[in-house]
């Protein structure tokens, strides 16, 4: 089983909500009012000062998602108003069936406007951004993007629902506009185009009801505000049974921590111990001692990091490997690693100046054990795979190159992405500006190699480890 929730586009949504309607015999109508209700209760979190709400909709079916949201607001006793921006577009028959349906309901104020001068904005309410869902293909154009402008300059509380109007659903977007929202409120899965840094989306995924169980993707989001999410992520973790002891549960070896950086390699050990791996063992100069030692459960093989040390890797006795935290780039180290990539045939955990040296020899790339995962932050991902023109094109070409070596590659951002040899892509949802620092990626690639030892198996334990080491939970 895939964990996490499907990513997916506005055409699988659409296919989504048909088929919940046919599974619960349901019109339409019934979805698009149980989803609203879902929608008002995300919203009244976030409005707890009970601010005005202002619900701008649009004419097709996002419109009619805003008119179901006012009715409720305004039966709740919220001061609710509504503008409607047609345009000269013609209405959706589900926006028709609402606004004939609200156009009576005496505690709502609903105007049409005709231009975006019309549109009165006060600096006390919080705008609802109702006037397109997904299926855009094309830019908007005049007076919608007048329009688009004259929200995102208001200086006001923006959520938007489902997705901030005008904004694709599937692709980076750095010139057409769209509404730049404070949060978007989005139904059921998010959308491919929320994990694009251009975009800068920040988003909720609302459960309401929609089964997705039938459509097949392969994309997925560890979000972890989904109860589903963090059982599926436990069951990754790999059991521990009471009679057991540190034998069972690998031996994990981790080369680096060399001059000047010491540290990176106590840290990987340290969360490498903190994952559970049975013994972890380091290879780092002998000045590293001063920091390993403070790591009673981690022991040190002293060695100069250089071809030699290869020579105290014997594979029988690990299960697990990682190799770049504090390595360094020297001929030296470039000759250690090209040494143990002939002598380690099992998957290993590659990182930090590891990877570099690798992108300076990019034979050594047909040398990587199949299985293996790769752990690049941005620029080390340039520097293997060259640059990239937008964040769409380096997913779809990470993962050919997954595919290509049989590898997996981690690539680390504020949404994480784990491409697959299989061709599954995962976003991660726990990342988060305190990882923006020194010695994060130590800590992932030492817990990912512990949780390697322990479990054999890379795709678990680099989603678990990628998971885990954003999040606040301990894994054991």
């Amino acid at each position: 089983m895939d964990p996490g929730l499907k990513i997916l586009t506005a055409k699988e949504s659409q296919y989504c909500d048909q088929q919940t309607a046919l599974l619960e015999s349901m019109n339409e109508h019934d979805l698009m009012e149980r989803a609203a209700i879902r929608l008002f209760q995300h919203i009244c979190k976030q409005n707890e000062g009970n601010a005005p709400l202002h619900i701008i909709c649009g004419p097709g079916n996002n419109g009619g998602d805003g008119l179901c949201i006012a009715a409720l607001a305004a039966a709740t006793g919220l001061r609710t108003r509504v503008s409607l921006c047609f345009f000269g577009k013609q209405m959706s028959p589900a926006m028709q069936f609402r606004l004939k349906q609200h156009k009576d309901f005496q505690p709502l104020q609903i105007i049409e406007i005709n231009t975006p001068d019309e549109l009165n904005i006060h600096q006390d309410e919080i705008i609802i951004d109702a006037m397109f869902g997904t299926g855009l293909n094309s830019a908007l154009q005049q007076p919608w993007d007048g329009l688009v402008a004259k929200i995102n300059e208001a200086k006001v509380a923006v959520y938007s629902i489902d997705m901030p109007s005008g904004l694709f659903d599937n692709q980076p977007q750095s010139a057409a506009p769209f509404v730049n929202a404070r949060l978007t409120l989005t139904v059921q899965a998010p959308k491919p185009t929320f994990f694009y840094p251009e975009n800068n989306i920040v988003f909720e995924v609302v459960d309401c009801g929609i089964n997705t169980a039938k459509t097949r993707v392969c994309k997925y989001f560890l979000d972890p505000e989904y109860p589903t999410v963090i059982h599926q992520l436990k069951q990754l973790l790999p059991a521990r049974p009471k009679h057991s002891h540190k034998g069972s549960y690998g031996h994990t070896l981790i080369i680096g921590g060399n001059y000047g950086v010491h540290g990176a390699a106590a840290i990987a050990a340290k969360a490498c111990y903190d994952a559970g791996s049975g013994l972890t063992t380091v290879i780092a100069p002998a000045e590293a001692t001063a920091y390993l030692s403070q790591l009673p459960g981690v022991m040190h093989k002293a060695s100069a990091l250089n071809k030699d040390a290869a020579d105290l890797i014997q594979p029988e006795r690990y299960n697990s490997l990682a190799i770049g935290p504090g390595l360094g780039q020297t001929p030296e180290t470039t000759a250690l690693l090209t040494a143990i990539l002939y002598k380690w045939q099992h998957p290993m955990v590659i990182d930090a100046d590891a990877l570099n040296i690798i992108s300076a020899n990019l034979h050594l790339l047909e040398m990587v054990p199949a299985g293996s995962i790769l752990t690049p932050h941005p620029k080390e991902c340039e520097r293997l795979f060259g640059p990239f023109n937008n964040s769409k094109e380096r997913e779809f070409r990470l993962l050919q190159i997954a595919k290509k070596y049989n590898i997996y590659i981690l690539a680390k951002d504020t949404y994480s992405l784990l491409t697959c040899p299989d061709g599954n892509a995962f976003y991660n949802g726990t990342g988060s500006p305190k990882l923006a620092r020194g010695g994060s990626g130590d800590k992932l690639t030492g817990m990912i190699a512990g949780l390697y030892a322990q479990s054999g198996v890379p795709r678990n334990a680099a989603l678990a480890g990628m998971y885990y080491a954003g999040s606040e939970f301990n894994i054991i």
